[in-house]
Formats: structure tokens, sequence, C-alpha cells
């Protein structure tokens, strides 16, 4: 599988704007702010139907201007796929296939594997649960629709018991049989994701450990675990014994969106007892890991976006991941760099066809 020819049209800082891309190697060079990071965000945007750096879909439009659009022309299975994501300010976001619109977004994910490895991910160990939870349900549901799906279901009722709550507590009323309708779906689709969520963990630790070791030399030990009160207690249970809680609250305080998945080093944890440099390299190895799990799954290799990665790389990292593309571990690779020469130098290491763009 890949990409062959993307094409931009009022796509962030770009008007209109075409590639023809190696079918192994890819290079973004250039000074900051020139669209390097906007050419993966692109091709990031054919994979999963939005952006990985904007979460406001108008910010993608370039300023101005009233719509955008991303065309991708891929070999999948030996065939080519022509996928198409465009949107105007004043309408719903269309997401081609071949010149039919999917009518979910939810149908397209796990079609096009895809890793992006970014500066951002130091945010998976400084913030909140949240972000790691999004990390693991991404790569999840790129290779199992019933994840997907139960992951929108839960969400969708989680938000109208939430409302429940909320319209309880301002009419001064409560209704248990209603609020038992919503405890039902949630135990349901809650006991479903979690049981997912603790079978990913095991493959995914193994991958982790093993990407490690290469990228470090085998000096530290790291681990990942997945915390859950669902390993106490059946959902249906934390949700009654909690009722009193919830309607103080107004929101539901139990429940797999409270999950966590902790990142170790040492067996300590790596947020608080990892050097920068540790905690970077236990990143990039999860990122690795990823690109592993997708790769069983999927059968395919997953496409590999480094975003600005070897400028914070040292010299040792760096020959590591070079050696796994002359091992031929990945399949196409796009690179963005501030540095013509640096990456130009990389690259002619690594005995596999490339292209460099100098924007």
């Amino acid at each position: 599988m890949h990409l062959k020819n993307l094409q931009l049209y009022n796509f962030k800082n770009f008007a209109d704007k075409s590639f023809d891309f190696d079918r192994k190697i890819n290079c973004f060079v250039g000074n900051n702010g020139v669209g390097k990071t906007n050419v993966l965000d692109a091709i990031y945007f054919l994979a999963f139907g939005k952006s990985f750096f904007n979460s406001n879909i108008r910010q993608i439009i370039r300023f101005g201007e009233e719509a955008f659009s991303v065309k991708g022309v891929f070999e999948i299975n030996n065939k080519p796929e022509e996928i198409l994501v465009s949107y105007r300010s004043d309408k719903k976001k269309i997401i081609k296939r071949n010149n039919k619109a999917y009518d979910r977004l939810s149908d397209h994910i796990g079609l096009i594997p895809l890793v992006l490895i970014s500066p951002y991910d130091r945010d998976l160990i400084s913030e909140h649960g949240e972000i790691r939870r999004r990390f693991v349900d991404k790569i999840i549901s790129q290779s199992d629709a019933a994840y997907l799906s139960a992951l929108i279901a839960y969400q969708k009722n989680l938000t109208q018991r939430n409302r429940l709550l909320k319209y309880f507590a301002s009419n001064h009323k409560f209704d248990k049989d209603t609020l038992a309708v919503y405890d039902e779906q949630l135990h349901q689709y809650g006991s479903f994701i979690h049981q997912k969520r603790k079978e990913f963990i095991r493959d995914f630790a193994r991958y982790l450990k093993e990407k490690y070791e290469v990228l470090s030399g085998g000096k530290e030990e790291v681990d990942i675990s997945y915390y859950s009160e669902l390993d106490i207690k059946p959902l249906e249970e934390l949700l009654h014994e909690n009722i009193q809680k919830d309607r103080i609250l107004q929101h539901t305080s139990k429940g797999i969106h409270r999950d966590d998945f902790l990142f170790e080093i040492n067996e300590k944890p790596i947020r608080k007892f990892g050097s920068q440099g540790q905690q970077k390299t236990y990143l990039i190895a999860l990122r690795l890991a990823e690109f592993e799990f997708l790769k069983k799954q999927s059968g395919k290799l997953p496409i590999l976006l480094f975003d600005d990665i070897f400028d914070k790389l040292d010299e040792h990292r760096v020959e590591q991941i070079i050696k796994m593309v002359n091992d031929e571990t990945f399949g196409q690779i796009f690179i963005s760099d501030t540095h013509a020469e640096r990456t130009k130098k990389l690259v002619e290491q690594v005995h596999q066809s490339f292209k460099i763009f100098d924007l």
C-alpha cells in the first residue's frame, strides 16, 4: 500500500498544490512556516477524515477562502483507490472513496492504516487520561469496526445520561427507571470496550518493549498497563452505587470514559521518573509499537509520517530508525525536516528510493 499522488486545494497555506510521491521515502524540507507539517496533516486527513493538529475544521481552510479539499490516489492491494475529503463553510464535510460518498466516517476508518510521529506526542505523557484513551481507541478502531461502533454508541449514551442528570437537577425531579435504561446500555457497551482494551494491551505491551529495547540499546525496562475500575466491579454496579454522587455532580462519574493507561520505566511512572531523553524514546517506541500492531491486524504496511522528528533525536536513535528502514520494516515513509542537507545525508544512507521536496 502506498500514496501515489496528493492534491491540495485551499488546504491551510496551500492554494493549489500537487505532489507525486515515491513509493518508499518522501522528504519535505524548508524553513519553519512553509507548510511541511501541513502536507503530513493532509495525508493524515485522508486516513482519518480529520486533522491531527486542528480540532476546528474551519481553521483548515486557507485564509480568505470558503472551502478546501484534499485528494489522494493510493495503491491498495494492487488496485487504485481515490480518496477525497472536502468541506465548505456552509455545508458539512464530505468523504468520498472512488467518487462515492460515505454515509458514515466510521466506514472509512481502517482502510488506510497510518501512524504519525510528532513532537505533540509528548502530551501522551504529560496530559490527562483522555489523551491516552484517545490514542488507544484510535489504534484499536482501525482494525476493529465493532469496537469503533461500541465507542460511538457508548459516547452517545453517556452524553444522553449526563443531559438527563442535568435535567433532573434543574427541574428537581428524579426518575430511576429512565436512568436505568441508559445504565443498561452503558454497561453493555462499556463491558465490551473494557474487554477489548485488556486484550489489546497484552499484545501492544510486547511490541512496545521490543521497540524501546532496539532504540535504547536495552538500558531500561519499560511497560504499559491498563487501569479501569471495571476490573474491580461490573459497570452496572458502579453506576448504581454512585447514583447519588452523579446527581450532585450532574454527570456520570464511573465508566470506561474514566480509564487510563500507565506508562512505566523500571516499574515507575515515566512522567515522574523518566529523563527527557527516556521520555522521547518511549514515545517513539510507542508509535513504532502502534505501527507493528496495525501491520499485524491489517496485513498491510501502514504509512509512516515523521514530523520534525530527527531534530529531536540523538544520532544513535536516528541510526536505529534508518536500520529499520533498510530492513524493510517500514513501507512508505514521509519525513519533514528544517535541514535539507541533514535529510539528504540520512536518506542517502538508506538503500531505498526517495524523493526530496523543497518547500
